[in-house]
């Protein structure tokens, strides 16, 4: 049985980590250098096609908005130090 079984809800709780995350990494954290982060995006979304595999979609979409949080990050950091 799945840990979030609605979709919706997981939906409505990945905005939520994206949202979280996101303000935390743009208030504590200064760079994430580019190797690391892709490294970072690169095993998160291996981690959540895993657990889309396994039959825990809800919690991969919790995981895909945090590797979205970090992208934005790094994309926020670009625009803002040009």
């Amino acid at each position: 049985m799945a840990l979030v079984p609605d979709l919706a809800a997981a939906a409505l709780y990945a905005v939520v980590v994206f949202l979280l995350f996101l303000g935390l990494l743009v208030v504590f954290v200064e760079t994430i250098p580019s190797r690391l982060l892709m490294l970072m995006i690169l095993a998160v979304v291996l981690f959540a096609a895993w657990l889309a595999w396994v039959g825990e979609i809800g919690l991969s979409f919790l995981a895909l908005g945090a590797v979205a949080a970090l992208a934005a990050n790094h994309a926020f950091e670009w625009l803002t130090n040009r």
